[in-house]
């Protein structure tokens, strides 16, 4: 069990340290990870799904990164395209969903990026103080599910460890603005989980891969990110 433990941790620190430097590399080097990000959540959602045009999450992102309008008409037009090929209404939703969730969502991790890279590291070290303290609050302490048809191992307990972690930094680095974004961005960050897992129950899959082990796909990774990103957004600019 120790073991497991250490390799989950050992993966986590792994990607932790890699999204650092990531966050922290010059913008085109950030650009083509993000893309590379895209196209691989793409198709781990694409193949869960059962759709075949996984390509389209990035170009979806591709337009999007010029302009959120050429980026929604890009949506449209594959997603037209996905549906008309196939005569199924079912591939047109399949598209709006990847082209979505793996295409134009990222394009928000893009433009804080462009903001400045602290902002960037600020949101990766919310997403995984509330990640991490969730997880460990919740196997110490949960005792009350949360979610139980969606997630079953996430609790109360284990949500309000989270929340408090991420609200204190939120604090920490946005002083009392923080207080008042602490509640959406905590929110958020759970909805992206649970939104992960829904898809991943109406599937009837644990994780959308092993590649990345204990921790699952770069969706099972990524997904408070792409939801908080942007609301993070957002708020920045009010």
């Amino acid at each position: 069990m120790a073991q497991c433990y250490r390799s989950r941790e050992f993966v986590g620190l792994f990607i932790g340290l890699l999204s650092i430097f990531i966050a922290l590399s010059p913008s085109p080097v950030f650009y083509s990870f993000v893309l590379l990000l895209s196209f691989l959540i793409g198709y781990e959602v694409s193949k869960a799904i059962g759709f075949r045009f996984f390509l389209f999450a990035p170009l979806t992102l591709f337009s999007s990164s010029l302009s959120l309008e050429l980026g929604f008409l890009c949506l449209l037009l594959l997603s037209f395209y996905a549906g008309w090929k196939s005569w199924l209404f079912e591939d047109f939703m399949k598209s709006l969903l990847v082209c979505t969730y793996a295409g134009l969502l990222l394009v928000f991790l893009l433009e804080l990026k462009y903001l400045g890279n602290f902002l960037l590291l600020k949101l990766l070290f919310f997403v995984w103080a509330v990640d991490i303290s969730s997880y460990y609050a919740g196997k110490k302490l949960g005792k009350h599910p949360l979610a139980k048809r969606l997630s079953p191992k996430k609790t109360w307990e284990g949500l309000v460890g989270g929340a408090l972690a991420g609200s204190l930094l939120l604090i920490f680095f946005h002083g009392l603005k923080g207080i008042l974004w602490s509640t959406p961005m905590v929110a958020t960050a759970l909805f992206g989980d649970l939104f992960k897992s829904y898809i991943k129950r109406m599937m009837g899959i644990k994780d959308f891969s092993h590649i990345l082990g204990e921790h699952g796909g770069f969706t099972d990774r990524f997904d408070s990110l792409i939801f908080t990103a942007p609301l993070y957004l957002f708020l920045l600019k009010i």
